[in-house]
């Protein structure tokens, strides 16, 4: 195989690595880095390769994009509890 493909086949297999090792990661001290990698990998290879992709792997590629963003607020959401007010008529 070319090493252009070899490179190709890496990144992709890459970006989606660190997806996965994101989304189950159970230590909430490294949880933030994970997200953080895991979508600048996924927004390089958007960058990269959304105009020669297929429309399925433009789909996982912005499925991703999604799900990481839904879990970093999730995750935010944890992490700052909601200020409770008392309610009044003013």
């Amino acid at each position: 195989m070319n090493k252009l493909v070899q490179s190709a086949l890496d990144a992709t297999e890459s970006w989606k690595y660190l997806v996965e090792a994101a989304i189950f990661e159970r230590n909430p001290i490294n949880l933030s880095r994970r997200l953080q990698d895991a979508q600048d990998a996924v927004m390089d290879q958007i960058e990269d390769s959304f105009e020669t992709a297929s429309q399925s792997e433009r789909q996982s590629m912005i499925n991703a994009v999604n799900s990481l963003r839904e879990l970093r607020r999730q995750v935010q959401s944890v992490r700052s509890p909601i200020e409770v007010r008392p309610f009044t008529d003013a």
